[in-house]
């Protein structure tokens, strides 16, 4: 057992003793210093001594703090007092860890931010974490347990969900776990072999950044693309960079796209405008989900597109001319954004989705519910392209991809080969796909060598003849 010190004043701290008192009361020894003897309570167990006393006197705090103390807990309503309190117990005991409440805006002393022994709690923080975690659509992350940065979230699963009605371990989980779900007032440890059902709550653990992105995947449901990314979509296009044709063929997609998935507004932005007939053109298109935007400031792409991604981009449309350029792929990769490459065989062609497997697509399941949102949307055939020349086919990739297809109703086709390399197949395709590829790390650095690679994404993003869309995942 401890020896802790309370030093209590305020509503807060009355509610805080009483559940100390009714919970916790064998767990430590305690001194609980009042200002007021209406706090004292009927029955006081043993392992409590109150004192009344006012905590701002130096000589009764010191004498009530011995060597044994190991905490303070300051919770008072006088911002001063606390103040006071803090310094007092400083003056002598400077080791002594202090849990000190308060609202940060009202402290004076800057040693007690940068003092390494005080754990400040924020009321206001503390209130407003407790409201937004009670708002719909939001993670539940348990507040006062492990890092209370979200390394463990309460996460609902609705009806439409991408992991409802499958097995848990069928659900790749790289850097996080499901531990567990609540069902029916029950609390059930996960097991490979329990299917997820809708309004399941899952109690998952992992790293908070992707846990955030498994938030998202649970909670998207399909026919809602480009959402979780965003609602709106953005179309750059140089007139220096490109021709006349490339600008109208990047924006005539984008609007197509736009027309043909559940998107809010689209947003033109056109770079170094300079042909006003082109101008001209753009500017006509300027309607109520339809806003132009004309940058005479001469930003670059790479500025402008960090500056619209503060509010939350759901898809970027560039052309090949653009993209080409590894500062502004990069740009994009920062942005975490899915990023459709348009092409001269246009997307209003385009029949089918296509996803050429390969053994990293274990790592990269989100990308598989945005593959059957986008295509559903658009109403795509899925055609799944195996290459192995050693016919090491990717069976369980596949499986994963056909259990997805039965949840959404969608018949996809397998496309299993050891001969034609993916890159010959794409090349070859007489009518135009889309192809669906993750956005990964290794498609943002330089060309040199990747003729020579044997990863798919880091040379089949150069291929300029099909749309393609490269879907942000978590590395």
């Amino acid at each position: 057992m401890k020896k802790i010190v309370l030093i209590a004043d305020g509503i807060v701290a009355k509610k805080f003793l009483e559940t100390v008192l009714e919970k916790y009361f064998s767990n430590n020894l305690y001194i609980v210093i009042l200002k007021d003897s209406n706090f004292l309570p009927d029955k006081i167990p043993s392992t409590f001594n109150f004192q009344v006393f006012d905590p701002t006197s130096s000589y009764r705090l010191l004498n009530a703090i011995d060597n044994d103390i190991s905490d303070v807990f300051v919770v008072m309503e006088n911002p001063k007092e606390r103040e006071i309190v803090y310094e007092i117990i400083k003056s002598r005991h400077k080791d002594i860890r202090i849990v000190l409440s308060a609202y940060e805006d009202e402290i004076t002393l800057p040693k007690i931010f940068e003092d390494d022994k005080v754990v400040l709690i924020d009321e206001a923080k503390t209130i407003a974490g407790r409201l937004v975690a009670r708002l719909p659509n939001v993670p539940l992350i348990p507040q006062g347990f492990g890092l209370e940065q979200g390394e463990v979230m309460e996460i609902g699963v609705p009806f439409g969900s991408v992991f409802a009605y499958r097995h848990i371990g069928s659900i790749q989980q790289k850097n996080y776990k499901i531990v567990g779900l609540y069902r029916s007032g029950e609390f059930i440890l996960s097991s490979y072999s329990i299917v997820i059902q809708p309004t399941d709550v899952l109690l998952v653990a992992g790293d908070p950044k992707v846990l955030d992105n498994v938030y998202r995947q649970i909670k998207s449901d399909i026919g809602q693309f480009p959402a979780p990314f965003g609602k709106d979509i953005y179309v750059y296009v140089d007139t220096l960079l490109q021709s006349e044709k490339s600008v109208m063929r990047d924006i005539q997609q984008a609007l197509y796209i736009h027309r043909h998935i559940r998107s809010d507004k689209l947003f033109i932005r056109v770079l170094n405008p300079a042909n006003f007939e082109l101008l001209r053109k753009i500017k006509s298109l300027d309607e109520a989900d339809v806003n132009v935007s004309l940058d005479y400031q001469g930003s670059n792409f790479s500025r402008k597109l960090k500056e619209d991604s503060q509010k939350k981009i759901g898809l970027v449309v560039i052309g090949k001319e653009i993209f080409s350029s590894r500062h502004r792929r990069k740009a994009l990769f920062k942005i975490t954004t899915p990023v459709l490459k348009t092409c001269p065989r246009g997307i209003e062609s385009v029949k089918e989705s296509v996803v050429i497997l390969n053994e990293e697509m274990s790592k990269e399941e989100n990308i598989s519910s945005i593959i059957f949102d986008i295509s559903i949307q658009m109403k795509l055939e899925i055609m799944l392209y195996d290459f192995d020349p050693d016919g090491h086919y990717q069976t369980q990739i596949a499986q994963d991809y056909e259990n997805l297809a039965r949840i959404f109703d969608k018949k996809i086709k397998l496309n299993r080969t050891n001969s034609k390399n993916p890159i010959l197949f794409l090349k070859e395709t007489k009518q135009p796909v889309l192809h669906v590829l993750p956005f990964e790390a290794c498609i943002t650095r330089t060309r040199f060598f990747w003729f020579a690679s044997t990863k798919v994404e880091k040379i089949s993003f150069m291929l300029d003849n099909n749309p393609q869309i490269f879907i942000p995942i978590t590395e």
